[in-house]
């Protein structure tokens, strides 16, 4: 039986970004902030800063930006709380978006 090659889902390293170079894929609803489940992030995110980093990826243009494929919300948060930069993971391919849709905070 011939072995299948599995493809990688991301980079082996990931990349600090700057927020304004992250286009989302998804837009938030205008109350999200009001939402539970913002606080909880957002209250995470102050005590012990980002545990799963957004996924992005790069745009193959001449923009430098990169696709935000999971993580818009703790995206949203970290610009209210006025930060310039998040560490993200690199997807390899921009069809992650498939795969991460379903649990997209």
């Amino acid at each position: 039986m011939e072995a299948k090659q599995i493809r990688r889902a991301f980079e082996s390293k990931g990349a600090t970004i700057s927020l304004d170079r992250l286009l989302p894929t998804k837009k938030l609803p205008p109350d999200v902030q009001k939402s539970k489940r913002y606080k909880e992030a957002e209250a995470s995110i102050r005590e012990v800063d980002i545990i799963e980093p957004p996924v992005v990826f790069h745009k193959k243009d001449a923009s430098g930006n990169y696709l935000l494929l999971d993580g818009h919300m703790r995206v949203h948060i970290l610009k209210d709380l006025g930060r310039a930069e998040v560490f993200c993971l690199l997807a390899t391919d921009d069809e992650g978006r498939l795969l991460v849709a379903r649990r997209s905070v």
